[in-house]
């Protein structure tokens, strides 16, 4: 549950991708926003993997900056492949794993707990790489803001999943479920189990 932007696309030059990251940089400089870089050989074949601990091991062969527009939103990945492929550390990883075929990887952002201006902002800064960068970027935007640049109805998706989301939080609560210390995630799962269907014998009286 959660408002996400996903996209992929292909650089239109993999020459533009240090004016790229130059740019991009200098946004989040400018915004006071972290930003991360990776300047992988791409000449070099790409062989990372993602050990038990989940650090990754190898050659992931990407080129490109990441940016946190929020500290409650997921970073802006705008990683590239050799081929001039958007890619996330993530989905390379699942690529070269065979887990993932290359034509369907999308990376995304989630932006729910950021507030409708990160989302805005994500939104109007894709188009502009799509203007500058990536021609045939696409989106796709659980909000549909992209689509229709319709602030309120972005605003209200929003405050309704945070509703539904404060909702669980509460039935979910210590009050409702009694003590969780020390049980397992089987006996946490019945205990759910009971509690909802508690509430829905309850309603059909």
């Amino acid at each position: 549950m959660g408002m996400t932007i996903h996209y992929r696309g292909r650089l239109d030059d993999t020459e533009l991708i240090s004016k790229l990251c130059d740019e991009v940089c200098d946004i989040a400089n400018t915004m006071g926003w972290s930003s991360q870089t990776l300047d992988d050989d791409w000449a070099k074949p790409p062989d990372a993997s993602l050990d038990s601990t989940g650090t990754i091991h190898g050659h992931l062969g990407l080129k490109g900056v990441s940016i946190l527009p929020h500290p409650e939103s997921e970073s802006l990945d705008l990683f590239f492949d050799r081929d001039g492929y958007l890619r996330s550390p993530m989905t390379m990883l699942l690529i070269l794993d065979g887990t993932l075929k290359p034509e369907a990887a999308w990376i995304s952002i989630k932006t729910q707990f950021a507030g409708p201006d990160t989302h805005v902002w994500v939104v109007g800064f894709l188009k502009y790489i799509k203007k500058r960068y990536i021609s045939n970027l696409e989106v796709s935007d659980e909000s549909q803001y992209w689509e229709t640049g319709n602030r309120e109805e972005l605003e209200q998706k929003i405050d309704f999943i945070n509703s539904k989301i404060d909702f669980i939080s509460s039935e979910l609560s210590s009050k409702r479920m009694g003590d969780l210390s020390g049980l397992s995630a089987d006996e946490i799962a019945l205990r759910i189990e009971k509690m909802l269907l508690n509430d829905k014998n309850k309603n059909n009286q």
